[in-house]
């Protein structure tokens, strides 16, 4: 893969979050698009090498192996992350979170109202699952595949993965603290990568991403709903 199909697969679900929610300013509309693009760029790619018979079937079974201690791990990770965020807010929440700006600007972006609990469930289900196929299972495999080391892949991922996180948390929580919060995005790309890398399955950090989705939905319901 050249470089200029790498920087469209880094940079293609930032350009999505860009336009939906900066340009659009809607939530759905941001969903649509970026979900679209996890979704589709792998889907794609499977089907063309299904087509052109490279697709290595080993590594298919590779990937769906169930591991117990990858499930155990995911879940104590997971209710570890979510008893952390949540226990953060309690404390913490009136230094990071202006709750009447933060109000409007959910308004704003139609995340409020009677598709909440849409908006809500996507966040738990379908986020997780797809942004990890996306990064720890399409973008890692493609990166370890003899063009770069395992921790090279899972730093560039992760990376890249934070990258389109700046453009929610950023306006989400109060300066200087929304630029601090992208760092645990950052560390929990890292440790789903190595988790996808030493268990060879998306099982644990799927668990473990909606875990930690679940904590971030707390806060909102707690605070902002």
């Amino acid at each position: 893969m050249d470089r200029f199909k790498l920087a469209i697969l880094f940079l293609g679900p930032t350009v999505m979050i860009a336009a939906g929610l900066q340009v659009m300013g809607s939530v759905p509309l941001t969903f649509a698009l970026f979900y679209g693009w996890l979704l589709l760029v792998p889907l794609g790619s499977f089907i063309l090498r299904r087509r052109t018979g490279t697709f290595a079937d080993s590594q298919i079974q590779t990937e769906r192996q169930r591991q117990k201690t990858d499930i155990l791990l995911g879940i104590c990770s997971g209710a570890a992350f979510f008893g952390a965020i949540v226990a953060a807010a309690v404390w913490f929440h009136p230094l990071f979170l202006n709750i009447p700006r933060l109000k409007g600007l959910l308004q704003e972006w139609h995340f409020s109202g009677e598709h909440t609990i849409g908006l809500v469930l996507v966040l738990l289900v379908l986020n997780p699952l797809l942004e990890e196929t996306y990064w720890r299972g399409y973008v890692l495999r493609k990166l370890t595949d003899g063009r770069v080391s395992p921790a090279m892949a899972v730093f560039l991922t992760s990376l890249f993965y934070s990258l389109y996180h700046v453009l929610s948390i950023v306006p989400i929580f109060e300066h200087p603290w929304n630029i601090a919060l992208v760092l645990p995005v950052f560390a929990a790309g890292l440790f789903w990568g190595w988790m996808r890398l030493r268990h060879a399955s998306l099982t644990g950090s799927v668990l473990s991403h909606s875990l930690v989705n679940a904590g971030i939905m707390c806060i909102y319901f707690l605070y902002l709903s």
